[in-house]
């Protein structure tokens, strides 16, 4: 009996130690490799302000990272995800537009990051996290601003603007959280790294029928005007830090300081490329799976709600089925965590591409004929993309120390760039091309589509992706 209390106990402590790690490579792929310091790396800022002995180190650290780094994830999140459930029905009513510009809408915030992956890495060293911070909060506030202006002017180039505005935000804000967090102490960076992810998808969780409630009685400027006042919650948690004195107690002393990299230590796009191009075999089998991972789980949001416009489904009934959706993915991460520890990457990646394709099909059959079907396809689709939670950066993690190990990656950060640049670019590509494969042909081709893109992958993955996870 007491040995099997204590293999129950050992197994959900390995439960939760996977979940964290899978939480936290969501934000940063760091957390995938390992919990010792990081050395000399891109995502590592300089040294913060020296203190004394064990000051840095302890529970004390963590809990006084609430202000500056995990409650505001919440309000930076949640500019996009109040917008997310409404947006597909509020281009083709107000601007009277078709699904294929509706999908550009929901595309158009991806292209920051994709435009940002590689140069960002650049400027943080020039600049710092806190500078990025702030910019990140200024780009957050002009998303709602904007998004009124289109409103008011009908104008819907202007809420394409909004959209960038609020990738580019959200893009900058995560780059300024990783630096952060990359200067902690290593008995807290994991920890701290998994709560960040978390935070991010509660964000992600309550702000979808926040929106919808707020467009069902306040129209569009309700969902605007909350993008703004998010944003303005943001701004002051990220001048924090900067205004701050060396002596306080209210935030760790390795979140203060600028944390600009001498020139010796800092990189460049060049030799990012260089990397891609000696790596291309990689990138052309993992990355291209995981680009397609992304291009489903972009392309299942917009379909969704799509699909309840469509039927007849309000604000309402869009933000629960969003809602939804991600209440399956978060409930589900743990899964992800066991099996890519237990069993290996492609044991989450294929499933996950079979679900996510599985949902997307479902919803141009007959068996998504009401709006409470469709509820139960978006549980399915958010538990195809709970499964694969983390997978991305923590594949890309393996084979980036593989390459590094071999040369042919002067650092993790190297190859790790280009990577991430190929899931944002699934990520661009999920919605903008359903949306016009909806009004090239139907909607059920568009679903189809996307069940023949999650079944290919997944095969794909199978024969060809390689294992990563390292026998112990």
């Amino acid at each position: 009996m007491v040995l099997d209390k204590a293999h129950s106990s050992s197994s959900f402590q390995s439960i939760v130690r996977s979940t964290s790690r899978v939480l936290g490579a969501e934000v940063d792929p760091e957390v995938a490799l390992h919990s010792e310091p990081l050395k000399n790396e891109l995502l590592l800022a300089a040294s913060a302000p020296a203190g004394p002995p064990g000051t840095d180190e302890g529970t004390g650290d963590f809990r006084k990272l609430v202000l500056p780094v995990f409650f505001p994830q919440i309000p930076a999140y949640g500019v996009n995800s109040l917008l997310t459930p409404i947006l597909p029905g509020y281009v083709m009513q107000h601007y009277g537009l078709n699904a294929a510009t509706a999908g550009l809408a929901s595309a158009c915030m991806f292209m920051s990051p994709v435009i940002l992956d590689l140069p960002q890495n650049i400027i943080a060293d020039k600049v710092g996290p806190h500078a990025l911070g702030i910019a990140a909060a200024l780009c957050l506030i002009g998303a709602g601003v904007v998004g009124v202006a289109a409103d008011v002017l009908s104008c819907f180039p202007l809420l394409l603007l909004a959209r960038i505005f609020n990738g580019c935000g959200q893009s900058l804000w995560q780059m300024s959280r990783v630096l952060i967090l990359a200067r902690a102490p290593s008995k807290i960076r994991a920890t701290a790294m998994a709560t960040v992810g978390g935070m991010q998808r509660l964000g992600s969780l309550i702000c979808p029928m926040i929106g919808s409630a707020l467009a069902l009685h306040f129209t569009i400027y309700g969902v605007f005007v909350a993008q703004i006042l998010l944003g303005f919650m943001v701004l002051p948690l990220a001048v924090l830090p900067v205004l701050l004195p060396e002596t306080t107690k209210l935030v760790p002393r390795f979140v203060l300081g600028s944390g600009v990299k001498s020139a010796d230590k800092q990189t460049s796009v060049r030799g990012m490329l260089r990397c891609a191009v000696r790596n291309w075999r990689d990138f052309a089998t993992a990355g291209l799976a995981t680009l397609m991972l992304a291009w489903l789980r972009q392309a299942k949001d917009f379909l969704i709600v799509l699909k309840i416009n469509q039927l007849g489904g309000g604000p309402a009934m869009s933000g629960l089925a969003v809602t939804l959706a991600y209440v399956f993915d978060f409930s589900c991460s743990p899964v992800a965590g066991v099996l890519m520890s237990r069993f290996g990457r492609k044991f989450s990646l294929a499933p996950a591409l079979l679900m996510l394709g599985l949902a997307c099909g479902l919803l141009g059959t007959d068996l998504a004929s009401t709006p409470h079907s469709v509820l139960a396809i978006a549980c399915l689709a958010g538990a195809g993309n709970g499964i694969s939670s983390g997978l991305g950066m923590t594949l890309g993690s393996d084979i980036a120390v593989l390459r590094e190990q071999e040369g042919l990656a002067i650092s993790k950060s190297e190859f790790l760039g280009p990577w991430r640049e190929m899931q944002d670019c699934g990520m661009l590509l999920g919605p903008a091309i359903s949306g016009a494969l909806v009004t090239a042909f139907s909607f059920p081709v568009a679903a189809a589509t996307c069940a023949a893109v999650g079944s290919g992958a997944a095969l794909f993955t199978a024969w060809f992706v390689e294992e990563t996870l390292q026998p112990e």
